[in-house]
């Protein structure tokens, strides 16, 4: 579970990532991240109703990406506020699939 400080709750500030944030992607998630305002990096995630109508499978990956995002937190070299919006292509992938593809975008874009 990712510390309470570490997560973007209010509605203000997801839209504005989604406008103003830099894009990357996997294979598995879009990553739309902008420079953070606090001294600490915060996530949100996201995984659209349309993609997975299934709640508990919704949930099931979230959890996954809060879990790979919790052991790459204390690695990041900067403080950002990022929006990890979940592809559909991430069904039926183990959580060792998931945190690779997590893993390689960080490390391609030099935030680790």
């Amino acid at each position: 579970m990712l510390p309470e400080k570490n997560r973007i709750k209010k509605r203000k500030d997801f839209e504005e990532i989604f406008k103003k944030g830099d894009a990357f992607f996997g294979r598995f998630f879009i990553l739309k991240i902008k420079k953070g305002l606090f001294p600490f990096s915060r996530f949100a995630f996201v995984f659209p109703i349309k993609k997975e109508k299934r709640a508990v499978e919704r949930n099931k990956y979230k959890r996954a990406f809060r879990e790979v995002l919790r052991e790459i937190l204390p690695l990041l070299k900067e403080n950002i506020d990022g929006l990890f919006i979940i592809k559909k292509s991430v069904k039926g992938k183990k959580y060792k699939e998931i945190k690779k593809d997590i893993k390689e975008v960080f490390k391609k874009k030099a935030l680790i």
